[in-house]
């Protein structure tokens, strides 16, 4: 879905970028991952990417929210002969064809996972209902899938830390030896083509947002929903600008629902209204400005958007857990926070960018050398070519 932009699309982008021929086998298949605001269509058949050239091929299928199963994958592959074959989504059952010995030492197979348990700590018992089944259809269909791709591929690649005991927690003792022979642990990251600061931007957005020279902007950017316990960043900005603090806070990604107007709501209840900026999903031009806008990045949740924003050079404070923790190298790029120090953090935080300009071009290269697509898209073939 090249709308929304998640690593499929980066890669695919990247390989181009970098001088290989790319084709994306896929489904007309579409989950609605942005409320109202983003239903995308698509039709089945073969088209081209409009700016890079690759081609894209959309299988008739069967789909069941995220699971899909397509029809004649396995022939179209053949057909293509990759030298090598990069699978993503295997739990979404749409590359269950690929992993076998047809393929097996014919072509490098590769396979990507960025699995977490952070999503399924629910607090209701609705939410504990779900996570239960969540569970046991991991179980079913993703766990055989998963030894298949230990069996039959060459490389697996794990986006974060947390992926790798998720592997161990259900595979044998034989297994475990295969897939710790196969695993490379690589980043998620960004578009650089999309993600990078830009100190004319930067002027422009502030500008328009109406903040002071000196006044620290913090953002976050991602599906505001109840899980995500914005309450608890809003609450904070607003006890600093109490004690003469001058902090604005921009939060992106309101989805047109009830949830938003409660939300709304509670800000314009607070003692600085004003010091909200609210947005609703942007494209990727849009949010990239804002990021060059701000000072600092808070997120209580993973999302792709952390490693966006650090396509900017924006420093990010964030919730020291596995999921995120192997982003930061704390003090050079951002700062890691728990239950405890959370307010205290982010004070100390905004006091130190008050008295210290940051070097925004140096910390988004840095950055890239890590998260860029072109850097990660390189190191995955780098694991099954020669040079």
């Amino acid at each position: 879905m090249p709308e929304i932009g998640y690593q499929e699309v980066h890669l695919a982008k990247a390989y181009a970028r970098l001088g290989y021929t790319v084709k994306v086998f896929t489904s007309a298949a579409s989950i609605n991952l942005g409320g109202s605001i983003n239903q995308l269509s698509y039709k089945t058949g073969t088209t081209f990417d409009a700016k890079y050239g690759y081609e894209i091929q959309r299988l008739p299928s069967l789909s069941y929210k995220s699971k899909v199963l397509p029809f004649r994958l396995k022939k179209n592959v053949a057909l293509f002969k990759p030298d090598v074959l990069i699978i993503l989504g295997v739990a979404k059952i749409f590359p269950m064809a690929l992993f076998n010995k047809d393929f097996f030492g014919k072509m490098k197979i590769i396979s990507v996972y960025g699995d977490a348990k952070e999503y399924l700590d629910r607090g209701s018992f609705s939410q504990k209902a779900k996570t239960f089944l969540h569970e046991i259809g991991y179980s079913a269909i993703k766990h055989p899938l998963y030894r298949k791709a230990i069996t039959y591929g060459d490389k697996l690649i794990l986006n974060i830390p947390e992926t790798n005991q998720l592997f161990h927690d259900f595979l044998n003792v034989k297994d475990k030896v295969a897939f710790d022979s196969k695993k490379v642990m690589l980043n998620l990251g960004y578009d650089p083509d999309e993600y990078f600061f830009n100190k004319e931007d930067r002027n422009v957005i502030r500008k328009e947002l109406n903040v002071d020279s000196n006044e620290i902007v913090i953002i976050t950017s991602t599906r505001i929903n109840k899980r995500k316990n914005i309450e608890q960043i809003i609450e904070l900005i607003s006890k600093l600008n109490s004690i003469g603090k001058n902090v604005s806070y921009v939060i992106v990604g309101f989805l047109n629902d009830d949830y938003e107007k409660e939300l709304k709501s509670f800000i314009s209840k607070q003692p600085f209204p004003n010091k909200f900026k609210c947005f609703p999903f942007l494209n990727s031009k849009e949010i990239r400005k804002l990021y060059c806008a701000s000072d600092i990045g808070i997120w209580l949740k993973a999302a792709i958007s952390i490693q966006e924003a650090m396509g900017t050079g924006l420093p990010i404070i964030l919730v020291n857990k596995p999921s995120v923790n192997h982003l930061i190298n704390e003090g050079t790029n951002g700062w890691f926070f728990n239950k405890d120090n959370f307010e205290s953090t982010i004070n100390k935080v905004v006091d130190d960018l008050c008295n210290t300009a940051l070097d925004r071009e140096n910390l988004a290269i840095q950055n890239s050398k890590v998260l860029s697509y072109d850097t990660i898209a390189q190191k995955i073939l780098d694991t099954v070519i020669s040079k």
